[in-house]
């Protein structure tokens, strides 16, 4: 019996990242200029407060939350093997960990979310970002970059939706192969049971309740998850941000040939939210893009197939991009 309970833990960390220190690795030597420090961070922008963690050593590497409430820790936490070689900054998305909210509930949007990254772009001092979003933190990314173009040089969507595009076949077909699976019958239930109670606990006890659908192999990895996290949900951010990102005006599928940057899709073969049809739209729509399904790996696949997805990441970020000195 998994005990999906995430410990809350502090993401402060001390020391100096100092500047960035290999400028043929980085190739846009222009980076080297933003001195990022270790630590936990907020930026006034508009009227919200962002809050953003920064971590490890090396050229910067943006990791944008997922915008319905889990906040960043579980990016800072998961994504750890990557500060080996890059400056982690993990931003939670408004509303949601330590960021605050927006006076005007109705922007709460992803594309909202994704114009606080260019303000923080803006803010460090960079001319361009390396960015990464995973689930709908990739539809915040795929927004920034539709919005920003030349603020964008890297782009790595892991396990991403793109608002506006329906999946839902093949949801509904990996639910109906584990419909019978005592790994996961139980799961199909409560996810087929919609929740209407959005106050925090009763929000993340459903999520809870559905969680093992989001592995291949739940037993081993669905607890890893949960202690990355810290609990609970802000629920509040869930129901006004779906409220915005539902409608019509919010589809991305159309403005992905906006997007310049050099693009890398990751997405587990297996997985049931986003699966794989959502980023072959995506591969099929960014002209610069390349995909790379996992196999045996679901929605988390620094989980589940860690090195091969941390590899797969660190080689991408790596190679020199041809147009670096147009930018």
């Amino acid at each position: 019996m998994l005990n999906l309970v995430a410990t809350r833990r502090s993401t402060r960390v001390s020391g100096r990242c100092g500047l960035i220190r290999d400028r043929k690795f980085l190739e846009g030597a222009r980076v080297a200029e933003a001195n990022l420090f270790h630590g936990e961070y907020y930026v006034a922008l508009d009227d919200v407060e962002l809050s953003y963690t920064v971590s490890g050593s090396g050229p910067p590497l943006f990791a944008v939350s997922a915008g319905w409430g889990p906040g960043s820790s579980y990016l800072t936490r998961g994504l750890a093997p990557l500060t080996l070689d890059f400056t982690l900054v993990s931003i939670a998305t408004r509303g949601s960990g330590k960021s605050s909210r927006p006076r005007d509930e109705t922007a709460m949007g992803s594309a909202d979310m994704a114009r606080d990254v260019e303000g923080l772009r803006q803010h460090l001092g960079l001319p361009f970002i390396d960015l990464l979003g995973h689930s709908n933190g990739g539809a915040i990314a795929i927004s920034f970059a539709e919005q920003f173009p030349k603020s964008c040089r890297r782009l790595v969507l892991v396990d991403s939706q793109l608002l506006g595009f329906d999946g839902s076949d093949a949801t509904h077909a990996i639910l109906a192969k584990r419909h019978d699976d005592p790994r996961y019958s139980e799961a199909v239930s409560n996810f087929r049971s919609a929740t209407t109670a959005f106050d925090d606990v009763s929000f993340t006890n459903w999520l809870i309740s559905f969680f093992p659908l989001y592995f291949y192999d739940p037993e081993a990895n669905a607890q890893k998850m949960a202690d990355t996290l810290d609990l609970p949900i802000r629920a509040w951010c869930a129901e006004k941000q779906w409220a915005i990102d539902r409608r019509p005006s919010a589809a991305q599928v159309d403005q992905l040939s906006l997007i310049t940057a050099k693009t890398l899709i990751v997405v587990g073969e297996d997985d049931f939210i986003t699966p794989v049809p959502v980023s072959e739209r995506i591969r099929d729509c960014i002209r610069n893009s390349r995909l790379k399904v996992l196999s045996a790996c679901g929605h988390v696949p620094w989980i589940e197939q860690p090195t091969l997805f941390f590899k797969e990441v660190s080689s991408f970020l790596k190679v020199p991009l041809e147009d670096e000195k147009d930018r």
